[in-house]
């Protein structure tokens, strides 16, 4: 479990980077009008995943209920992170074929 608290930690922080547009990006996404909103929706995609596995951490700290489930609940909480990522990359390539 200290392993998802760590990634969990890592997660947050480094979406804290992306809200102040210090994130690495692909280069084909630098040097547009629109990176620092790229980095900016990403980090927040970051801190979603971050947070949700940080609560799932505190919440089986002193329970531990398995591998089965812990890992089933692992990859739930990362589906919301998930299906945004994959929103954001679809609306940024669109942006970025425009252009």
């Amino acid at each position: 479990m200290e392993v998802l608290f760590m990634m969990s930690i890592f997660d947050v922080a480094y979406g804290v980077l992306g809200l102040f547009g210090k994130m690495n990006i692909p280069e084909k996404f630098k040097g547009h009008e629109w990176t620092k909103d790229y980095m900016k929706e990403l980090g927040i995609a970051n801190i979603l995943l971050g947070t949700s596995w940080l609560i799932l951490y505190f919440a089986f700290k002193q329970y531990d209920p398995g591998f089965a489930i812990t890992f089933l609940l692992i990859i739930l909480l990362a589906l919301p992170s998930f299906f945004l990522v994959i929103h954001i990359e679809r609306k940024y390539n669109k942006l970025l074929k425009k252009d």
